[in-house]
C-alpha cells in the first residue's frame, strides 16, 4: 500500500470511528454524514459489514428516516453474525424495528 492509499484508508477509518462516536452521543445526523457514504465502500453482499450497517439503521431510525431504516433492516437481516459484538448489533436494530411497528400499530 503506498502512502496516499495509507492516507485515504486512514482517513475513512477516522470517519467511521468519528460515525460510531456520534451514535453512542445520540448526534445522528452527524452519524449518519459520517457513515452512509461508507456503506458501498466496506459493505458487499460477499463481505458484509453488520457493524457498520447496524450503525447506520440507528442513525437512520434517530433522524426519522424510517424508509431508509427498513431499507438497511432487509439487508442487514440477509446476513449471520460471526462475533457477539454483530449479534448484540443485530439484536438492538431488531428491537428499534419491533419497537417502530409496535408504534406504527398502535397509531392505526
Amino acid at each position: 500500500m503506498n502512502q496516499d492509499q495509507e492516507k485515504a484508508m486512514r482517513k475513512f477509518a477516522e470517519r467511521m470511528v468519528k460515525g460510531y462516536e456520534a451514535v453512542h452521543e445520540r448526534d445522528y445526523q452527524e452519524a449518519l454524514e459520517n457513515l452512509e457514504p461508507l456503506v458501498p465502500l466496506f459493505h458487499q453482499e460477499d463481505k458484509p459489514n453488520i457493524k457498520l450497517l447496524s450503525y447506520v439503521a440507528m442513525a437512520q431510525l434517530g433522524t426519522k428516516k424510517v424508509d431508509e431504516f427498513l431499507s438497511t433492516c432487509e439487508e442487514l437481516s440477509k446476513h449471520e453474525a460471526k462475533t457477539k459484538q454483530e449479534e448484540q448489533l443485530k439484536s438492538r436494530v431488531d428491537e428499534m424495528f419491533d419497537e417502530l411497528m409496535q408504534v406504527l400499530n398502535d397509531h392505526m
